[in-house]
């Protein structure tokens, strides 16, 4: 076994695990809404992390604007379906489905050591980690591009109902349309969600560029390594013909 492969099945490993924690946390509906944390925190799930449909249960979240000087509009209103988090958990069934493809092919990669491995082994796991890296760009990009759509918690809520989504507002059930308010003050930013989003699909920047690497190097190494067992069974042969 090389140390090249040994630190990729490391670090694919975590990886994996940390992908496997996340998926399980948002598929199984682990991250519901609470009352008791931040509204930061409250926003991000309702956003991206819980499908309230898929999850059978609806939460609150008290939505407040000022509109003039002693007037503000306060109420509660709930996403009914959520066709935003509905695309992201599909997102990270994808996710999941690579880590864990990847990790085996790595280990697989690293107990092969016959000339068959570069096409049963390499190849694949070269493929699949080249998989990765794209669909980390791709979900990056379009993280980046809900920038314009997620600055304010009023964009969040017309986002929500997207396509089939929709929301419920006190007591009645309709799809959600943004009011025009003339506020006296600015709405807070919150354009940070999909910035923080799209960080995390990029891996930080500093992981992917190290997954780069790792698919890389292995591929090059056991490149040369296959081409040295050809060699070898070539020179072989010519042993034996005379």
């Amino acid at each position: 076994m090389n140390s090249l492969g040994i630190w990729t099945l490391v670090i694919i490993l975590y990886q994996t695990v940390l992908c496997v924690i996340i998926s399980w946390l948002t598929l199984d509906c682990k991250l519901s809404p609470s009352s008791s944390e931040l509204s930061e925190v409250t926003l991000i799930k309702l956003l991206y992390l819980y499908e309230p449909e898929t999850c059978e249960r609806t939460y609150f979240y008290n939505y407040s604007v000022k509109i003039s000087t002693n007037t503000y509009i306060s109420t509660a209103i709930w996403p009914v379906k959520n066709t935003v988090a509905e695309s992201f958990r599909f997102k990270i069934q994808i996710w999941l489905t690579l880590h864990v493809l990847w990790f085996l092919l790595a280990l697989a990669n690293l107990t092969q050591n016959r000339p068959c491995g570069f096409y049963v082994a390499l190849l694949p796991f070269t493929c699949t980690g080249l998989i990765m890296l794209v669909v980390d760009v791709v979900h990056t990009v379009i993280f980046i591009r809900d920038l314009s759509k997620t600055s304010t918690e009023e964009q969040i809520f017309d986002y929500i109902t997207t396509g089939d989504g929709y929301m419920g507002f006190v007591t009645k059930t309709y799809r959600w349309h943004v009011t025009s308010f003339h506020a006296t003050k600015l709405p807070e930013d919150t354009s940070w969600i999909a910035v923080l989003m799209a960080y995390a699909s990029c891996r930080g920047v500093v992981q992917w560029i190290i997954n780069f690497w790792i698919v890389k190097d292995n591929y090059f190494e056991g490149l040369a390594a296959y081409r040295r067992l050809q060699s070898d069974k070539s020179s072989k042969r010519r042993k034996k013909s005379y």
